[in-house]
């Protein structure tokens, strides 16, 4: 079997278009959400300016506050896909290499 006729072997196996299809919809509906959260800072900054002057602790507004959120969020979200890719997509790709052998 030449190389050309193994990928596509691969490609048709139904272990990975289940591994595409759930990594792809996995990672696209993530990547809404942070676009989304993303862009409510300056969406919120330019229609909503008051909304930056709350204060929350002393001196730290609300501005602040919600630009440090988005790095917890990112953190959140690269903990939560290293979660889901060690429970189901390496199990996946074990399942698919077994197949193949």
């Amino acid at each position: 079997m030449s190389e050309k006729q193994q990928w596509e072997a691969i490609a048709n196996h139904s272990k990975f278009i289940e591994l595409k299809r759930r990594k792809r919809n996995f990672l696209f509906s993530w990547w809404i959400i942070s676009t989304i959260y993303y862009l409510l800072l300056p969406v919120i900054s330019g229609y909503f300016p008051e909304a930056f002057r709350v204060k929350v602790i002393g001196p730290i507004n609300f501005g602040y506050l919600f630009i440090l959120s988005q790095f917890v969020m990112a953190i959140g979200v690269a903990i939560y896909y290293a979660h889901v890719a060690n429970k189901t997509f390496d199990r996946l790709t074990k399942q698919l290499l077994e197949a193949l052998q």
